[in-house]
């Protein structure tokens, strides 16, 4: 009886591992420091139009790497300019860009608000690409973005970036933090909101 007892507890035990999965990837978002921007008031709104909506590619899906993407999540750290680091957990594309993209903001003299009645100018940045996958031996990464800053239909200010990181494959798929990171990192940082000083 008591066996059995040991048997089902064991039993249960990797049923709840199986259902916690992997842990989660965590990938970092290096804020670089830049031009300041005016004090405005923005309202920041994220829009994830990728046309493939997983965060792992097909070639490293069909390899079974990265298991730890594949419920669409992952952890984000920003490590900000003045050495601080931010740390965030379970967060889908959309939640990440917009975190970094309001921390972006904020680092450079902008207010950032939820409020869009509170807001002076609107932000808005649209998720156009963001991928791991593997390309032969290489692990690639490709994160592509755009954004508009607007009072008003009349006047847009446009912006897009776009960055593709390459690694050499590691045993096992190791180094997808590595480059899904440099990639956020760059496509972030190349993304121009400096229309927001010609309003």
């Amino acid at each position: 009886m008591k066996g059995m007892k040991l048997t089902a507890l064991a039993l249960m035990c990797l049923m709840l591992a199986a259902c916690m999965g992997a842990k989660a990837m965590e990938v970092t978002y290096t804020l670089r420091s830049g031009v300041s921007l005016k004090n405005y008031t923005v309202y920041l709104v994220v829009n994830d139009q990728r046309k493939y909506q997983e965060l792992i590619g097909p070639e490293a899906r069909e390899r079974g790497l990265f298991e730890e993407l594949r419920g669409g999540r992952f952890d984000l750290k920003i490590d900000m300019p003045n050495g601080s680091r931010v740390t965030m957990t379970n967060l889908t594309p959309q939640e990440a860009v917009l975190e970094a993209a309001g921390r972006k903001l904020s680092a450079h003299g902008v207010n950032v608000t939820n409020q869009r009645a509170n807001a002076q100018l609107t932000v808005e940045v649209n998720i156009e690409q963001m991928v791991i996958d593997t390309e032969g031996s290489d692990l690639v990464a490709r994160v592509f973005l755009n954004s508009l800053v607007y009072r008003d239909a009349s006047a847009v200010s446009k912006s897009s970036s776009g960055a593709t990181s390459n690694r050499i494959k590691l045993i096992g798929g190791t180094g997808g933090a590595t480059v899904l990171s440099e990639a956020l990192s760059q496509a972030m940082n190349d993304l121009d909101l400096s229309g927001i000083n010609k309003f």
